[in-house]
């Protein structure tokens, strides 16, 4: 009996200490929310990444046409005197107007465009003041005899030639030619006929084209 009680007097002891212990570890409200920390140091730089690899090279644009500082151009010339010669029984008016712009290299590599008001014939054959790309050809009548006219331009380092051929060798002196014919040179360097622009460059042989086109003034 008196074993009993000391044993009912131990459990109720272990009884109320875990009652103690169960009501001390219910856990409380949360607490409000601290101040953000400060900002930590900044770490060091990360080493390179390996470089990609190289793209295809893309495919050689277009070339583009002569700026107008590239273009070199006279102002229009009336030649005062040709020289005739004779070549396998033609007889050719020669006229040589000095070029110092026509250069070795404008001769393999550029462009020189001559172009002619032929004022010298009648008006019926050529109006008054039209331009045209050389070589030029006119045909008129000699009687019953048709004769051409061919009028070319041949240049050399430093030098435009202007050459007039008869079919009928109808010229055999300067006295027997018009002196109211007058030409004009331009000059476009080789690599850049087409740079000024996103535009193509202009038909040769439209005159004004070719002047609006590189900013020349007429």
């Amino acid at each position: 009996m008196k074993a009993t009680f000391s044993f009912l007097k131990k459990t109720i002891v272990v009884l109320l200490s875990a009652s103690l212990v169960a009501a001390c570890s219910k856990t409380g409200p949360a607490g409000p929310q601290g101040p953000t920390g400060a900002t930590g140091a900044t770490g060091p730089q990360g080493p390179a990444g390996t470089n990609g690899t190289n793209g295809a090279t893309g495919a050689t644009g277009a070339q583009g046409p002569a700026g107008t500082a590239n273009v070199i151009y006279s102002t229009w010339f009336t030649p005062s005197a040709y020289t005739v010669t004779t070549t396998f029984g033609i007889t050719h008016l020669d006229y040589n107007k000095s070029a110092p712009g026509i250069t070795q290299t404008i001769l393999d590599n550029g462009t020189v465009l001559t172009y002619g008001k032929l004022n010298g014939y009648n008006s019926s054959l050529w109006p008054i003041n039209q331009v045209a790309l050389l070589p030029i050809t006119i045909d008129y009548q000699i009687g019953t005899t048709t004769n051409i006219d061919t009028w070319s331009a041949y240049a050399k380092a430093g030098n435009l030639e202007i050459d007039l051929m008869s079919s009928t060798n109808a010229y055999t002196s300067d006295a027997a030619i018009n002196h109211n014919h007058s030409f004009r040179y331009i000059i476009i360097p080789g690599g850049v006929a087409g740079a000024r622009l996103s535009s193509p460059p202009p038909d040769y042989n439209n005159y004004d084209a070719v002047c609006k086109y590189y900013r020349i003034p007429e």
